[in-house]
Parts: structure tokens; C-alpha cells; sequence
């Protein structure tokens, strides 16, 4: 295993030490004794070329450090002085590092029968441990957090360059199957899938020559293999040819064995690669390697293993001056800078998605919240509606008992009426009448005053209502619930509203029966007193009244004793007298007929005349016809039948007529 890889990278070496440091670690605490650690880098430095390295660890008040702190002073201490110290011409086995570590580990981990039960060397588990190494994955800090792992994608990539050397196609599908698992893998699971996988299907001497081609080709750091037909410079035949590139050399041999070198093309900055367009009669798929001395023309067997050609090529002569490049370490990395950034990607989207998540959960709960305070106001609305309605039947209840009451009261007040005098009782019934009346002018004013607080208090409701109808909706459409809720509200105050326009109804009904009664106690006492002049006036029989007379004759004595009329004759007297009572006898409309009244068929016919005369005088004197009664709260209807009533004297002429 002879090659120019040499190990320069702290990161690498971070990895190989991570296997050291834990061999040696204390399993309590994570930490390792310094003395233990001072052998361990005392072989270090010996293998680097720095001499005296454990006085690196003479640090005051410790006695035990941490891998973290270890990696601090190896890559400041140890690796930084010897990438500054000038070349030497002494010659450095690339691989001691390694095996340093490796004996290490191994010793610790492995014993010969776990090599027998793998049915493999120690020697070829050296060789998937250092690949391992190279293709594992690196920490951004440099520093190994835990046990290096490979990624699956690396993994995929190494197994199918195995096939590609061994020929093993027919495992192409489970090497997709196992690159399309989740996970990445440590070194123990790599190894036993590694061996599980072409341990099986190759014999033991060819599955460790295939892995050591696998072992130069990651290690050694060959850019590209492959069978290429190759024109001779002088003698121009097209011959096979194995063709192996590094970054400074392309030898190419006469089989894929490597045993017979044909010849080497070294690689310079001066090199340029040609493709040559494909033109009949010629080898397809051709391009020229122009070098200082010659060109080498060469073909590939399709488009595709020439342009890989073409671009590893290219390659090598752009980093052949490079002394740190390593080929496949460079692609590993890009590989592995591809993933973070991809890894990345997915982080921030699922950042994202939680962002958004979150933020439609926030939304959610702000929602939420407004809907259960929309449910809380409209709740409260409810019970105020409810606790209003109690009050407002409380109310109806307190105002029907005490019209039952006043009822009652009524009733007794006239049983005790009856015992008084019919006058009394008229007048006493005129009273209670109009205190009746006041009673339900007073009752239907704050009916119709609670009437319209109520249509207010509705309109602002429905106001309300329609605002926050409007306002949720806005907010979110689809409340069809609170919507009906709201109707159903407006619904019951609508039949709210109904249920007082029965009860003014009711109360108009009231007022009309309580001024039909005043009405009748009015015609009552009419008819009462017209009795009561009828009794206080006396019966004079035959006799004639003696009428005033008028104007005295003045005479130097004073006032005479005699006047104008008595000097007339009396047939004049009569007839002018006649004339009077016919006059005063005149019946305006809507009064007491009295002239109807058929006399009697007594001798004393004048003065039953004179006694008509003089009540139908009185009559029309006390009776006083009311204007046409307009109740508030009536209607046209109801108006108009109390004013007939009012107008109707039929029934008065009657009493009247009777009575006399």
C-alpha cells in the first residue's frame, strides 16, 4: 500500500483521534488522564516528526481534559507547527497515522475470533476503516460530536464503484434499496453491511483484491479508470489500453491487471484536452491529450465515458500543482456540502411550515377567543333579555293584581253606596266614574309611554343586532346560528310588540266601557234632578201663577203700582203670552222633546201646560249636549260609536216620558 497520500487535515485527524480518545476516555465523567493522553501524543508526535510532544499536555491543575480541549491543542499545538515547518527530505510512511490509531482501536474493539466470524483480514478491515474515514462526514466546527457516520448517498457511491471493478451488477438493486434507507451509518454498521453485501458473493482472495482496487482508488487518489482504445504515435493503429489517472500522471497498460506499464503521460499545467468531432470512416467518441512533447489520441466507448474522461482530465491539470487536492475527498466534500445546503433547505422549510403553523395556531386561538367573547356578550344579552322579561312580567303580574284589586275595591265601595241615598249613590258613582276614567287615561298613557320605550328599546336591539349581525359577518361568513338566535330575539319581541297591542286594545276597551258608564251616570243624574225639581215644585191646581210684572209706573210717591200691561186687555195679555211660551218651547236638536208628552185629560190642562213648560226649560237649561268624543287610543271605529251614543236621545225621552 504504497502511494503519495499524506494526511494534513484537522478535521481527519479529529476523526481518527475521536476512536483513539474513547478507547482511552473514562466512561464516568467523558474525560481521559492526562498521563494516559501524554503516550498517546508522544506516538503522535513521533509519527509527525515532533519531537517532545506530551510537554503539550503539561497543563496546570488538571489532570483530566475532555476530547474538545484535546482536538484544541493537537490542531493549534501540534498540526499548526508542523504545516509551518520547512520540507524535509526524509521520507514519511503515509499510512502510520492511521495504523497508530487504528492498532489502538481495534485492539480495544476487535479480537481474532470477531476476524474469523467476519471471514475477513484485519488487514482489509484497516483498509474499510480508512475509507470510512475519508468519505464520513464532517463536523463544522472540525470537532466530532460523536462517532463518525457516513452518509448512505457516499456509502451508495463506494459500493457501486466496487461493482463497477468486480462486475457484481446483479446487486444494483439492493444497493438502491439500501441508499434509500433513512439513517446514517458508523463504522460497525458500515463494515457489516459491506461484508454482508459482496462478502457473499465473492471468495475471499477475490473480494480482498477487489477491495484493495477500491482501497487505491479512494486512498491513492485516482481521478479515473477505464478501458480506452489508444492510436499509435508512429505506427498509427488503434490498440486497448487500461488507462489509471492520478493528479500528476496517466499511465496506461495493456489489461486492467496493471502488471505491464505501457507508458505514463505526465500531467502539467501546459496540457490541453481536445475533442475531436466524429467524422466516417474514424473511431467514434475521440479526443487528443496535447502534450509539451507528443499528442495522444484516444477513444472512448460512448459520448458519456468520454466526457467523464474529458472532465477528470481537466481536472488533474487544474489541481497538479496542487499538493493538498485529493480527488475524491473533493467530490465527498462537495457531496457533503450539496447535502448541508439541501438539509439546510429542509430545515428552513420545516421552520417555516412550524412558522406558519404557529402562526395559523395563534390566528386560531385569537379566533377562538373572539368567538368565545362574541358567545359571553351574546350570552349576556340573552340574560339581560331574559332578567328584563322576568321584570317585565313581574310587572304585568303586580299590575293585574292590583287591578284585581282596584276591582275589588270598586265592588266593595259600592256595596256600601247601595245603603246611601240614590243621589248620593249617582254622585258617588259619577265620581268613581271619573277616577275610573283618569285611572285608565293614566293606565293607557304609561301603557302607551312603556309602548313606545318598548318600540325603542326594540329599534335600538334591532340596531345593535344588524351591527353585530354585520360585523361578523365581515368577520367570519357562516355564522348562520347567531344569525338565527338573533331572529328568533327579534321574533319574541315582535310577539312582545303583538302582545301590548292586545293589551291597549284591551285598555281602549276599558276606557270605553268606563265612559259609557260616566255617560249613563251623567243622563242618571240628569233625569234625578229633573225628579227632584218636579217634586220640590208645588201643585197649585186651578190657580194661575202670578207672573212678575214689568215696569212700574214711577210716580211722585216712588214706583206705582201698576204698569203698561195692565192696561191692555187681557185677550191680548194671553195671546202675547201664548206667543212666549211658543218661543221658549222651540226644541234645539239634540235636546229633550218635552212638547211630545201627551197631556192628561184633567181640568187644570193649563197648568199641567205651564208645569211642561217650565221642566222642559230646565231640561234644556242642565243638558249639555258634549262635542264629539275623540279618546286617545281609539280608534275611528270605536270614536265613532261613542259619539253616537253620546248623540243618541231616544232612551233619554223615554226616561223622560216615563218619569212624567
Amino acid at each position: 500500500m504504497v502511494g503519495e497520500f499524506v494526511l494534513r487535515s484537522a478535521t481527519e485527524v479529529n476523526k481518527l483521534l475521536w476512536y483513539t480518545f474513547n478507547t482511552l476516555v473514562d466512561s464516568h465523567d467523558g474525560t481521559a488522564h492526562i498521563s494516559t493522553l501524554k503516550v498517546l501524543i508522544s506516538s503522535l508526535g513521533r509519527v509527525l516528526g515532533f519531537q517532545k510532544s506530551e510537554e503539550l499536555l503539561n497543563i496546570e491543575g488538571r489532570t483530566n481534559i475532555d476530547f474538545p480541549l484535546f482536538c484544541d491543542i493537537i490542531d493549534h499545538e501540534l498540526l499548526q507547527v508542523i504545516r509551518n515547518a520547512p520540507p524535509t527530505d526524509s521520507v514519511e510512511d503515509p499510512y502510520e497515522l492511521y495504523r497508530l490509531c487504528w492498532n489502538i482501536f481495534h485492539d480495544h474493539h476487535f479480537t481474532k475470533s470477531e476476524f474469523n466470524l467476519y471471514k475477513t483480514s484485519e488487514q482489509n478491515l484497516f483498509k474499510m476503516w480508512m475509507i470510512f474515514i475519508l468519505l464520513s462526514e464532517d463536523n463544522e466546527n472540525g470537532v466530532p460530536s460523536g462517532p463518525p457516520e457516513i452518509d448512505r448517498e457516499e456509502m451508495a457511491i463506494l459500493f457501486r464503484s466496487f461493482v463497477s471493478i468486480s462486475g457484481l451488477t446483479v446487486l444494483e438493486d439492493k444497493i438502491q434499496e439500501l441508499e434509500a434507507a433513512s439513517g446514517n451509518l458508523r463504522f460497525v454498521e458500515f463494515k457489516d453491511m459491506f461484508i454482508g453485501l459482496f462478502g457473499s458473493q465473492l471468495g475471499d482472495s477475490d473480494f480482498e483484491y477487489y477491495l484493495t482496487k477500491v482501497f487505491e482508488l479512494y486512498i491513492n487518489d485516482i481521478f479515473q479508470k477505464g478501458m480506452l482504445c489508444k492510436r499509435g504515435y508512429q505506427v498509427k493503429h488503434w490498440k486497448d489500453r487500461w488507462f489509471v489517472l492520478r493528479k500528476n500522471c496517466l499511465k496506461y497498460y495493456t489489461n486492467m491487471q496493471e502488471k505491464e506499464l505501457k507508458g505514463c503521460i505526465n500531467i502539467v499545467k501546459d496540457c490541453r484536452i481536445e475533442v475531436v468531432s466524429d467524422k466516417g470512416g474514424t473511431k467514434p467518441n475521440r479526443f487528443i491529450i496535447h502534450t509539451s512533447s507528443k499528442p495522444y489520441e484516444c477513444s472512448a466507448a460512448d459520448s458519456r465515458t468520454r466526457a467523464e474522461w474529458v472532465s477528470a482530465l481537466n481536472l488533474a491539470i487544474g489541481k497538479c500543482e496542487d499538493p493538498d487536492f485529493h480527488y475524491h475527498k473533493h467530490q465527498s466534500k462537495q457531496r457533503q456540502a450539496k447535502r448541508r445546503e439541501k438539509k439546510k433547505r429542509e430545515q428552513e422549510e420545516v421552520q417555516k411550515k412550524m412558522a406558519d403553523e404557529e402562526t395559523l395556531r395563534r390566528l386560531q386561538e385569537e379566533y377562538n377567543e373572539r368567538h368565545r367573547q362574541d358567545e359571553l356578550r351574546l350570552q349576556e344579552q340573552i340574560e339581560a333579555l331574559e332578567a328584563e322579561k322576568l321584570v317585565r312580567e313581574d310587572l304585568e303580574s303586580r299590575l293585574l293584581r292590583e287591578a284585581a284589586l282596584r276591582e275589588v275595591e270598586k265592588r266593595r265601595m259600592r256595596e256600601l253606596e247601595e245603603v246611601k241615598k240614590e243621589l248620593q249613590r249617582l254622585l258617588e258613582e259619577e265620581r268613581q266614574a271619573k277616577r275610573d276614567e283618569e285611572i285608565v287615561r293614566q293606565l293607557q298613557a304609561s301603557l302607551l309611554e312603556e309602548e313606545s320605550q318598548k318600540r325603542e328599546e326594540l329599534e335600538r336591539l334591532r340596531h345593535e343586532q344588524e351591527e353585530l349581525l354585520r360585523q361578523e359577518r365581515q368577520e367570519r361568513e357562516g355564522l348562520e346560528g347567531v344569525r338565527e338566535k338573533q331572529e328568533s330575539l327579534l321574533r319574541e319581541a315582535q310577539d312582545r310588540l303583538q302582545q301590548l297591542e292586545v293589551e291597549r286594545q284591551a285598555a281602549n276597551a276599558e276606557l270605553q266601557e268606563a265612559s259609557s258608564k260616566l255617560e249613563r251616570a251623567e243622563k242618571d243624574r240628569i233625569i234625578a234632578e229633573a225628579k227632584m225639581k218636579l217634586w220640590k215644585t208645588p201643585t197649585i191646581g186651578l190657580a194661575r201663577p202670578v207672573l212678575p210684572k214689568y215696569d212700574p209706573f214711577i210716580t211722585h210717591r216712588g214706583e206705582g203700582a201698576f204698569c203698561d200691561k195692565d192696561f191692555k186687555k187681557r185677550s191680548v195679555g194671553k195671546e202675547h203670552l201664548d206667543e212666549e211660551t211658543k218661543e221658549k218651547r222651540v226644541e234645539p236638536k239634540n235636546q229633550v222633546k218635552v212638547s211630545e208628552v201627551e197631556p192628561t185629560a184633567d181640568d187644570n190642562g193649563s197648568s199641567d201646560d205651564k208645569l211642561n213648560d217650565d221642566v222642559s226649560n230646565d231640561v234644556d237649561k242642565n243638558i249639555e249636549i258634549p262635542d264629539k268624543p275623540k279618546r286617545r287610543g281609539l280608534s275611528d271605529s270605536q270614536n265613532k260609536a261613542l259619539e253616537n251614543h253620546v248623540t243618541g236621545d231616544t232612551s233619554l225621552e223615554t226616561e223622560l216620558r216615563i218619569v212624567e
